[in-house]
């Protein structure tokens, strides 16, 4: 089994990736207990709020362009595809610097008082949709050992200064440590893509760049408003937990979340990469891609199994135990989000097969519904329970059921599609 794994040139992408993301996590996880001892659940409700804008308005950054850079045949087309993505990167850089400007006094009062903070807004966007756009064509040149090294390396970066800032200078350095971190991964991710000279758009006409935005429009129409809507629909509690119950209730949130859906997340995003590159190509050529779908989809259900039954069983001990007693809360919050997470983590082979059968817009219609019936769970769970955890709940309810959806619903178009 060993030397058939050994032999699979696509498993073995996967692991290479996937390596680097658990290094990475490993890293951050084993630093966490630390971490919770030096910042307070306020402040982490805080780094929670500032990475919950940023990421929104980072992951479109590009209007979703960066995931078409993989799908050409021409090299000159991927490659006109990355600079169209870094134009309108650096457009909507410029257009969060001037909503700062006018809102500055809002977004101090919205960070407690850290008015430095906000300057660090757009600059989290930009290397936020550097990172999506580099990676993307990283994983088009099948660079999977210099984007697991970058992972390592944001990693590490985060863990030394979220630490030392507050344990030298006692500083807040959970925000700007994670971004400096982030900083110096990316550019070391663009440093080797233009060390094997892949990166040349000195060639690239204005004709071609047009071409190929009009090509892949479908991308800014619908994969732009779809994403969009899933992060806002994944991060609702974290908008509105401070309205409904306390800043304190967020923290919690905050720890449980990023316990098990960061990594998560990470790990799944190795997978989608290579499950991604390797789909578009199969499918490019007309080759059926069900037996590559349902065991990528199977092989990452088995590996959650194990982490889902010990966090249910023993989530809030196992808090207290790694973090301090006042976070055995966010150990029962991990008790439904592990839950969450177990299918997010499966969920990816799905996710990118949308694009692969140009389902964007059937996707937007998914995501649209989704975000509506989270918000209404969220503020269910409030109105009849009162209770911080019977909304999350409800809303845990909510996202399992709608990938559960995704995966029977891309099956059975898939299965429409080869039967033609």
């Amino acid at each position: 089994m060993l030397k058939k794994l050994k032999e699979s040139r696509y498993v073995m992408q996967i692991v290479t990736l996937l390596s680097g993301s658990i290094m990475a996590q490993a890293l951050l996880f084993a630093f966490i207990p630390i971490v919770t001892r030096l910042y307070t659940p306020s402040e982490f409700g805080i780094y929670s709020l500032f990475f919950s804008m940023t990421m929104a308005i980072g992951l479109i950054s590009s209007f979703k362009y960066d995931q078409a850079i993989v799908l050409p045949k021409n090299e000159q087309d991927a490659k006109a595809i990355l600079f169209l993505s870094l134009m309108i990167l650096f457009a909507i850089v410029l257009l969060c610097l001037l909503v700062v400007w006018i809102f500055y006094d809002w977004f101090v009062q919205l960070f407690g008082g850290e008015d430095y903070l906000v300057w660090f807004l757009p600059v989290s966007v930009l290397v936020l949709g550097g990172q999506l756009i580099f990676e993307s064509f990283a994983n088009r040149q099948e660079y999977y050992k210099v984007m697991s090294l970058s992972k390592i390396m944001s990693a590490i970066g985060t863990v030394t200064t979220q630490i030392s800032s507050r344990y030298l200078f006692q500083a807040n350095g959970l925000i700007v440590g994670k971004i400096l971190s982030d900083m110096v991964a990316v550019a070391f991710l663009l440093k080797q893509i233009v060390k094997r000279n892949s990166l040349q758009l000195q060639k690239i006409s204005r004709t071609r760049v047009y071409a190929n935005a009009k090509h892949y429009s479908h991308f800014p129409k619908f994969q732009t408003a779809s994403t969009l809507i899933n992060y806002v629909a994944q991060n609702l509690p974290i908008y509105l937990l401070p309205f409904l119950f306390s800043t304190d209730v967020v923290g919690y949130y905050a720890l449980a979340f990023r316990v098990l859906m960061t990594p998560t997340t990470l790990m799944t995003v190795s997978v989608q990469n290579v499950y991604y590159q390797k789909a578009a190509k199969m499918f490019a050529n007309h080759e059926d891609i069900r037996q590559l779908y349902m065991k990528t989809t199977l092989g990452l259900l088995k590996i959650y199994i194990a982490p889902l039954f010990i966090i249910v069983m023993w989530g809030e001990e196992i808090f207290s135990f790694l973090f301090g007693q006042e976070w055995s809360e966010a150990g029962l919050i991990a008790k439904f989000i592990v839950c969450m997470a177990f299918f997010s983590f499966i969920n990816p082979p799905s996710t990118m097969t949308f694009n692969l059968l140009s389902l964007q817009k059937t996707q937007l219609i998914v995501q649209s519904i989704q975000i509506f019936l989270r918000l209404f769970a969220l503020l269910l769970g409030y109105y009849l329970f009162h209770t911080p955890i019977a909304s999350i709940a409800m809303y845990v309810t909510v996202a399992v059921c709608v990938n559960l959806f995704n995966i029977l619903f891309i099956r059975g178009r898939l299965n429409r599609h080869y039967q033609k």
